[in-house]
């Protein structure tokens, strides 16, 4: 009974009616409300209680629930983790138990599982282990800047594993030493490598595995993992997305393509097209079915129109990171074209010049202004196939060099000094755009090499037309590898495969040209002017430099091996001094009949003693870098005849 009557008291109100409506104060002559209060006394007016409604109660606090949601995430995380360990001890007793040979897993590559600490960088060969990757729950974005990693390793690839802070260091290396050097694909510094991992996973994966550490059979094994997973991605689940796009470029540019982008590349090259064009990414936006930068006269493209049609949702604007990606392809995919006699996937438009335009005005990033000098100068290089398209292309007879072709070629090599002379400064004396210059200079005179000397002429001016452009050539070429050798050593081992491509075509074309045998071309002379041996023995020293500085970084970062042991920049210097030996070879003049099972990979011919081939001539030389099935091309006898 007191207890009631201690509530009833709690929860009476102190003011009257009257009173409370009033905000006035309330005297009562004993308890509230018993009696009249002394202003309704005074004016005379009924005094009671104000009703008591239902009060209502105060929630729980939202901070508490955040803290158990979070609690929540990590109990998952944790569960997960343990979960995965036990089922990687199952899977490990399994193999003891029945062992077989591994198979590779098609994980789901939007995930990446959290694994506990370990040995980084190293084969663990449990290609099954990434099947649990889709286990683990996905932290939101937005709250990945301000927690700790709930991780503690990434899981690359199947057997490539690196800690946080490792992925890091890798990622700020990318942006420092290799990104600088192909700037197609940019990375914010503002990301964390657990933030791009949660963004852009396989292009996290990509670029990690481009640089970590790998013994010889892991860089084997992640190199088929890559493509499995493109084909997985892009073929079966026919997603089209800006991060495969990039992740091909890197891949591409710094992949298992040694000596150049060799048909293993082509398909990447391919698919890399073929998402450029799903994405719409080579031509304008259109805006109401209409290209805003088109004439008004212009009609609306059928594909666009369709789109709208079937109430398909219109693209969205181009970003700079879509003209970048775009003008990547275009890049890799031209420069196979023009070097390797490949059909063009993307050809030049005017939509090029248009990114490129965009990228110079908004001036995003310094490494935007080499990109625009090597799309300047590619452009170039695109008119140079479109002019003088190879003879293996359309099996028609080589041409006269005639008036024509020489105002032809003294036209792109003004509009290319005219591209050189609108690049800062700084780019047209560092070394890597010195290289792709000459090497686009050296292409432009190089199909003088295979044309048929002028016709009969009174006018000594157009007889000497082809030994100029012939003379150009080998001015070219010399410049070229003058450039070349200007490359630091530090710097060769992760340079992209672009320049070894232009490295290949040098080799290939100043070859061909010291021995071309023809009335407008003196093979003494030529040998006096240009000492070759001397230029590829420098260029063996500078890659066996280059060999010991990645082999001293390469717990740091990866060391590009090929036939299980052998680094890349040791196979670049076993192969010049090769190319020396058999040069010296030729020379002399051994003339010796061609061994049995000569149709080999001649530069894939173990070097060791050096014995110099037999009479390889310019033909062989140019069936090099022919659209074939092989690495570098194949020796056929019955086309063993010299260069009439």
């Amino acid at each position: 009974m007191a207890d009631d009557t201690a509530e009833s008291y709690k929860e009476r109100a102190r003011a009257c009616a009257y009173c409370n409506r009033s905000k006035t104060k309330c005297i009562w002559p004993g308890e509230p409300g018993f009696g009249t209060c002394e202003r309704c006394i005074r004016l005379k007016r009924s005094c009671g209680l104000p009703e008591q409604g239902e009060r209502r109660r105060r929630g729980p606090s939202t901070r508490v629930g955040q803290l158990e949601e979070k609690i929540d995430g990590i109990m998952s995380l944790l569960n997960a983790s343990r979960q995965l360990q036990q089922q990687q001890q199952q899977q490990q007793q399994q193999q003891q138990a029945s062992p077989s040979s591994p198979t590779y897993s098609s994980p789901n590559s939007s995930r990446l599982a959290p694994i506990h600490p370990g040995h980084v960088g190293i084969a663990d060969h449990d290609p099954q282990r990434t099947r649990l990757a889709h286990n683990s729950p996905r932290v939101p974005v937005s709250s990945l800047a301000h927690h700790t990693p709930p991780i503690d390793l990434f899981e690359i690839v199947p057997g490539l594993r690196v800690s946080v802070d490792e992925a890091d260091r890798l990622l700020e290396l990318y942006r420092t030493d290799y990104a600088p050097k192909f700037p197609f694909v940019r990375i914010a510094r503002c990301l964390t490598a657990y933030e791009l991992s949660e963004r852009q996973p396989f292009l996290f994966r990509v670029v990690i595995q481009v640089m970590a550490p790998q013994n010889a059979i892991l860089q084997r094994d992640v190199a088929r993992w890559i493509r499995e997973q493109v084909a997985e991605l892009v073929v079966v689940n026919q997603e089209k997305t800006l991060e495969i796009l990039q992740a091909l470029l890197i891949y591409i540019a710094w992949g298992d393509f040694h000596f150049y982008i060799d048909p293993r590349g082509t398909n990447m090259l391919q698919i890399a097209a073929g998402l450029v064009i799903e994405l719409g990414l080579n031509r304008p936006v259109r805006v109401g079915g209409r290209d805003l930068t088109a004439p008004s006269h212009v009609p609306n493209h059928f594909v666009d129109e369709a789109r709208r049609l079937k109430g398909i949702r219109a693209r969205a604007p181009h970003t700079l990171e879509d003209m970048r990606a775009f003008l990547g392809c275009f890049y890799i995919n031209s420069m196979v074209a023009i070097l390797f006699r490949h059909l063009p996937m993307l050809p030049y438009n005017n939509y090029v010049t248009t990114c490129r335009v965009n990228l110079e005005a908004a001036q995003e990033c310094e490494s935007d202004k080499f990109l625009c000098s090597l799309i300047r100068m590619q452009r170039v290089g695109c008119r140079m196939h479109a002019l003088f398209p190879s003879v293996d292309m359309d099996g028609c007879e080589p041409a006269d060099f005639s008036g024509p072709i020489h105002m032809t070629m003294s036209t792109l090599r003004a509009e290319m000094e005219a591209a050189r002379a609108e690049v800062p400064r700084d780019i047209q004396t560092h070394w890597q755009y010195e290289v792709c210059y000459y090497g686009l200079l050296l292409k432009l005179y190089e199909p003088a090499t295979y044309m048929r000397p002028s016709s009969a002429s009174n006018s000594f001016t157009e007889a000497s037309w082809r030994t100029e452009a012939l003379l150009g050539c080998l001015e070219s070429a010399k410049a070229f590898f003058d450039a070349f050798a200007n490359i630091p050593p530090e710097e060769l081992p992760y340079l992209p495969s672009p320049v070894f491509s232009h490295l290949s075509f040098a080799i290939v074309a100043t070859s061909a040209l010291l021995f071309l045998s023809d009335s407008d071309w003196n093979q003494v002379v030529v040998r006096r002017t240009i000492d070759f041996p001397n230029l590829v023995q420098r260029l063996s020293d500078r890659f066996d430099q280059a060999d010991r500085v990645a082999a001293a970084d390469g717990w740091k970062r990866k060391n590009k091996l090929v036939d299980d042991a052998r680094p890349v920049m040791a196979m670049y210097r076993d192969k010049l001094r090769w190319i020396e030996s058999w040069f010296l070879s030729k020379r002399g003049g051994t003339d010796e009949p061609q061994p049995p099972g000569a149709d080999v990979n001649a530069m894939d011919l173990d070097p060791a003693g050096f014995l110099a081939p037999a009479d390889f001539d310019g033909d062989w030389w140019q069936a090099m870098l022919g659209d074939r099935d092989d690495s570098f091309g194949q020796l056929d006898q019955s086309e063993g005849s010299s260069r009439q």
